[in-house]
């Protein structure tokens, strides 16, 4: 279903360990720099992702200490 104002992406992530190995890696290198927008904890996942305001960069689920 397409919403309405006509928007809307489709796809499917399929899990690659080559290629999350080589992202790690750019990461560690500082050749990729993640934008992280906030860290919440486990408790507030859904609150983190039920905001209405988009914001630049990624919301962290912090699982452990």
């Amino acid at each position: 279903m397409q919403p309405a104002d006509g928007r809307a992406v489709f796809f499917v992530v399929e899990p690659d360990r080559v290629r999350l190995a080589d992202l790690a890696q750019r990461v560690r290198d500082g050749r990729l720099k993640p934008i992280v927008s906030n860290v919440r904890p486990l408790a507030e996942t859904a609150e983190a992702f039920a905001r209405r305001q988009r914001t630049q960069g990624k919301t962290i689920i912090q699982v452990a200490e």
